[in-house]
């Protein structure tokens, strides 16, 4: 193969010198000249020669910002710089800028050729007049690099690791050691995927496949890892290939931090969130046990007492014809009569007796037939009449937030219309319940400044979670308002709640 060379000199004599050394060689192919910076530039972008040897102090510009420009268009060319100056600081300013040799121009003719080739071999060759100061400052800049690298890894808060791309440790911080509860002796060449939790460990060793196979740069996880002690602990992984390495695809930097305290704390948040839905629920199941027991005591006591009166006085009103108090009678009656009406009323608002004795769609009925007589609404209830499987604390906290639903529309979204469907879907219960009022923005639920508003919604879906059931809000501005409710079907083995025949 011809090796491509362009040449760049403001010097003429240096040029044809260059070109009749480079012209001897047989798999060299000179392609053209240039005598400043930016038609060497421009040359370089139109022939992408295999190499450029360039004079550092051309007209035009500064041979590091020739060097920069034409990389930039042209990454793949490798270019020689050519100077009079043994100077440190220039030589490894134009190495930084991407020069592959630097040569001094006194002993350009005895290394222009054997820095030609090595160059095309991917290395840097140095005039020996310059290569010392060079390396003198590189070994210094390295021993500085090391030791900022070394105080970072030994002392930093997170474990930090190199690993093959098996996941083999090869080099350990203190404190991922002191994570893991191993030795760094220890810890030399096992595989990281082994100190994860059984259920974690194969997703992690998925994933360093992945990147020994080079279908990923980086992974993170979060990860349960068991420390020497038995004891497991949370971490949160995160690895990436090491790209600056001679062979880039062989090694992988680790840094796992120690998470467990957060991982606790979220668990302890969750359970305590349980907790709060659970308690929630059974305050709701309360409140209703507490509504049935003074329904009860309204229908027992006074409800039968009232109604006793009532006879007692239709009785007293056939023998009081003659003294002329038949007026008075009937006024008392009619007094007795209207609280008998409220005490019903009052009865089943507290605890509909419906509920217990034909199940949550007759009640939901009945909810229905009591918005239209008391708020005007036009309420249509449709049901599919199928079996539904609930237990007793289900169908009460069901109606409770039907009821609660119709109630909102009602009285909040000034609707003329309420539609509920309660049908049956494979094992799951669905209530849809919507009406034609003046609707609301969705975003209000999620807006803190709207919490006494959003509140009753927010109850109603935490105690619907709490039997593992779910909420669904459809809703816009002057467009009315949907809420579906789902609640999966089951047979409670909880006793049942205690049922009433109500006469």
């Amino acid at each position: 193969m011809s090796i491509t060379i362009l040449l760049a000199d403001q010097r003429q004599s240096m040029r044809q010198g260059l070109r009749a050394l480079l012209e001897k060689e047989p798999d060299v192919t000179m392609v053209a000249e240039a005598r400043d910076s930016q038609t060497l530039v421009q040359l370089a972008r139109e022939l992408t020669p295999h190499v450029v040897v360039l004079d550092v102090t051309m007209a035009g510009r500064h041979g590091i910002d020739t060097t920069r420009e034409i990389l930039a268009n042209s990454p793949g060319v490798k270019v020689i710089a050519l100077s009079v100056l043994a100077d440190r600081r220039l030589a490894l300013n134009l190495l930084k800028a991407g020069v592959s040799a630097y040569l001094l121009k006194d002993h350009v003719f005895e290394e222009l050729v054997p820095a030609l080739h090595t160059v095309l071999a991917n290395k840097i060759h140095l005039s020996p007049g310059i290569s010392d100061l060079v390396l003198k400052d590189y070994v210094e800049a390295l021993r500085d690099s090391e030791a900022r690298f070394r105080t970072v890894f030994e002392q930093a808060p997170f474990g930090i690791a190199l690993t093959d791309l098996e996941g083999r440790l090869l080099e350990t911080s203190p404190a991922l050691q002191e994570m893991l509860g191993y030795s760094r002796n220890d810890l030399y060449q096992m595989i990281l995927p082994k100190f994860a939790h059984p259920d974690d460990a194969g997703a992690c060793l998925s994933l360093f496949r992945e990147l020994a196979r080079g279908r990923r740069q980086s992974f993170e996880m979060d990860n349960r890892y068991l420390r020497q002690d038995g004891r497991l602990i949370w971490g949160h992984l995160n690895v990436s290939l090491v790209t600056s390495w001679p062979d880039p695809s062989s090694l992988a930097i680790v840094i796992v931090a120690d998470i467990n305290a957060s991982k606790q704390a979220e668990a302890e948040i969750r359970a305590y969130q349980e907790q709060l839905r659970a308690m929630a629920s059974e305050m709701s199941l309360i409140e209703e046990r507490e509504r049935r027991r003074l329904a009860t005591d309204l229908h027992d006591h006074i409800g039968q007492t009232l109604a006793l009166a009532q006879i007692k006085l239709g009785e007293f009103k056939e023998c009081a014809a003659a003294a002329d108090l038949t007026e008075t009678l009937q006024e008392v009656r009619q007094l007795v009569q209207q609280a008998i009406k409220s005490t019903r009323t009052l009865t089943f608002e507290l605890s509909p007796p419906i509920l217990y004795d034909l199940g949550l769609e007759a009640a939901v009925e009945w909810f229905g037939d009591y918005l239209h007589e008391h708020h005007d609404l036009k309420v249509e209830v449709k049901l599919d009449r199928q079996y539904k499987p609930m237990g007793n604390e289900t169908v009460v906290l069901l109606f409770q937030v039907v009821r609660e639903l119709m109630l909102n529309a009602a009285k909040h979204s000034r609707a003329k219309r309420i539609e509920v469907d309660i049908r049956r879907q494979d094992d799951n219960l669905l209530i849809d319940v919507a009406d034609d009022g003046t609707g609301f923005d969705r975003k209000r639920l999620v807006d803190t400044r709207q919490k006494p508003r959003t509140f009753g919604l927010f109850s109603v879906r935490e105690r619907l979670e709490c039997i593992g059931g779910s909420l669904r809000i459809d809703s816009r501005p002057g467009r009315g308002t949907k809420i579906s409710l789902m609640v999966p079907l089951w047979q409670d083995n909880q006793p049942e709640m205690e049922a009433r025949s109500w006469a």
